[in-house]
């Protein structure tokens, strides 16, 4: 896994962010226990992971607080690995990878699909902007320095932004903004409540 070390890095949440889930098996971890895993043997059975990697991985994401060890039985003891509030924040990122998986990387067999818990109908997760309430798409959104950006940090957005003036983001874009916007109605509902 990186490590974060360039000042412009640390600054950046997505970068911190990956130092703390940029593997994939601490995300399939994650996806099994918002799946209801629990219990060591449940993630390994789920994820044919090995043992000692499984165990590293549990130890890590319990230190960073994405989940939370609970015993459930004394004598030998046994853990649980609940997940935490900062863990269950991860759901929305979960959502979308599936949903980016299954549109860029299909398969003919339909192993798995969204549900909506309670009707039972299949979901079509979008990412949904709380403040202006409406369906948000990648050309939407720029980045801005923060109140303690360096100027190193003030150059890189001032790039990043030529960059996206120039056509750096696909003008297919807006085709997702549109068909996100089809199922607005139900974004109060949505992933990001």
């Amino acid at each position: 896994m990186m490590k974060v070390t360039h000042d412009i890095s640390l600054f950046c949440p997505v970068a911190r962010a990956l130092e703390c889930v940029g593997d994939s098996w601490t995300l399939l971890i994650l996806r099994d226990a918002m799946h209801g895993a629990r219990r060591f043997d449940e993630f390994q059975r789920g994820l044919g992971i090995a043992s000692s990697m499984l165990t590293r991985r549990l130890e890590r994401m319990v230190s960073d607080e994405l989940l939370e060890k609970r015993c459930y039985q004394q004598h030998p003891p046994r853990h649980e690995y609940h997940l935490t509030a900062k863990g269950q924040d991860l759901a929305p990122v979960i959502l979308m990878l599936y949903r980016w998986g299954e549109h860029h990387l299909p398969i003919e067999a339909n192993g798995f699909y969204l549900i909506d818990r309670q009707t039972r109908e299949p979901v079509d997760p979008i990412l949904y902007d709380r403040h202006h309430q409406r369906p948000l798409a990648p050309g939407d959104v720029r980045l801005a320095p923060g109140p303690d950006a360096t100027p190193a940090v003030h150059a890189r957005v001032e790039r990043m932004h030529a960059a996206f003036d120039r056509g750096g983001i696909s003008d297919s874009q807006p085709t997702m903004a549109t068909a996100a916007g089809q199922t607005a109605d139900a974004a109060s509902d949505s992933i990001n409540d």
